[in-house]
């Protein structure tokens, strides 16, 4: 129950991200972003400390990961206006769909247990970083090292769904 609730703070923590990026408080909204990042090993660490690991905590952490990330990344990529940041933002989301997709496919023909790897624990840690560099430099004439960062986590991402991908088949 204290592992879940973790999780669903990542998603509530979402909105004053949101509020400080928009009014330009950008050290505050890195503030709440790191905090929230946070979250994401805090809920792992309680369920196995507290002896609540369950299947719904494990996909909670999932989904809770997949809104985190994707709301942050097509509200940044609108709100600093960054071609590069948006497309990369799509093909991250494109890939986390196609993943959902494949997942449930293989909880219907029970053909694994669908665990997450290390590449793709690797991916979403990546993603984070991403965002954390995009709120400190999107707005300042070191951008280029956001669009590079937000290229690699695209790239990273896609690396993972090909190994998730033919190490199912």
């Amino acid at each position: 129950m204290t592992a879940n609730l973790i999780s669903l703070s990542r998603i509530i923590l979402i909105f004053p991200i949101i509020i400080c990026i928009g009014n330009s408080n950008l050290y505050l909204a890195l503030l709440f972003f790191l905090l929230a990042s946070f979250t994401d090993f805090l809920d792992g660490y309680f369920a196995r400390y507290l002896k609540q690991e369950s299947v719904l905590g494990a996909n909670l952490d999932l989904l809770a990961d997949k809104i985190f990330v994707s709301s942050l990344l097509i509200f940044i990529s609108f709100h600093f206006d960054n071609l590069i940041f948006l497309a990369m933002t799509t093909l991250i989301i494109a890939r986390e769909l196609s993943i959902g997709s494949i997942r449930q496919y293989l909880l219907e023909t029970k053909k694994n247990n669908v665990k997450v790897n290390f590449l793709g624990k690797f991916k979403t840690f990546f993603q984070i970083f991403s965002i954390a560099v995009a709120i400190i430099f999107l707005d300042t004439e070191l951008s280029f090292i956001a669009d590079l960062t937000i290229v690699l986590s695209a790239i990273l991402s896609w690396l993972s769904l090909l190994n998730y991908s033919y190490a199912k088949n």
